[in-house]
């Protein structure tokens, strides 16, 4: 489903959501270019269920592409403590670094999943910070 007119979407509305319809209509939200409405409607969710890593990476999802990177960085952080062996995780983790051009911390993050195979991206962008910093 797409949404093409902002949302409207109240506090009491999202307060009398269930978890699961509160996760659909973030993921239709973030789906349909409405991050910020997504991460509001997210932020009950993962203080109901803080082990869902799910709603986690959503949440880390809708932050960054708001251009919230400090409260990305934050959601990744936590979604890399529930799910430490995931790769995406860590290159997620390492982009919201990189955004605050905090790059030596988000290289960290990124040899992490280029060890676990994540992707050939995160090689990439270890090479560029270690070429800044020689």
């Amino acid at each position: 489903m797409t949404i093409y007119m902002t949302p409207t979407i109240s506090d009491e509305q999202i307060a009398g959501m269930s978890s699961f319809d509160a996760y659909r209509l973030a993921e239709e939200l973030l789906d349909s270019r409405f991050p910020r409405d997504a991460a509001r409607v997210l932020a009950p969710v993962v203080a109901d269920q803080p082990a869902n890593a799910a709603a986690w990476e959503l949440l880390g999802r809708a932050h960054f592409a708001a251009a919230h990177v400090v409260a990305a960085e934050e959601a990744f952080r936590r979604l890399v403590e529930l799910e430490p062996t995931s790769g995406w995780a860590h290159t997620a983790l390492g982009l919201s670094l990189d955004r605050q051009s905090r790059h030596p911390e988000g290289a960290v993050f990124h040899r992490l999943a280029a060890a676990m195979g994540s992707s050939a991206h995160d090689s990439t962008r270890v090479e560029l910070v270690d070429d800044r910093l020689l």
